[in-house]
């Protein structure tokens, strides 16, 4: 329940921002779409350690500080995946685009978690 609540707020506030600020916000779409998976599937996998046999968040993507940087990883993967596959590399219209969407939902994913009894990392901190 929690990733279909993680992605479909994700995808929500991406499609949002696509269609206040893109030309073309059909084809946008699926790219929002896609990070917005992604990204929290990336968070989520490398995110959750145990400890004593229980599931716990770690600081390592659930930090203030490095959620943004798996969100620009993940979506710089995603357009230089796209651009090989395409042939043609992404502009820097693309490339803004898609950095920013990175981190607007990496910081997605952390608004939802910040609302639960596990909070998120100020570093190393939990809050």
């Amino acid at each position: 329940m929690k990733a279909l609540t993680h992605n479909l707020f994700s995808i929500g506030v991406g499609l949002y921002l696509v269609l206040r600020i893109e030309q073309r916000p059909a084809l946008d779409a699926l790219l929002v779409i896609w990070l917005a998976l992604a990204t929290n599937e990336v968070i989520d996998i490398l995110g959750h350690w145990k400890r004593g046999g229980i599931p716990v968040r770690s600081f390592v993507t659930h930090s203030v500080f490095t959620a943004p940087i798996w969100g620009i990883a993940v979506a710089f993967s995603s357009l230089w995946f796209v651009s090989l596959v395409t042939g043609r590399p992404a502009g820097v219209d693309q490339l803004s685009l898609g950095l920013g969407l990175g981190v607007v939902l990496a910081y997605a994913h952390l608004f939802l978690d910040a609302l639960t009894e596990g909070g998120v990392y100020y570093g190393r901190r939990r809050v």
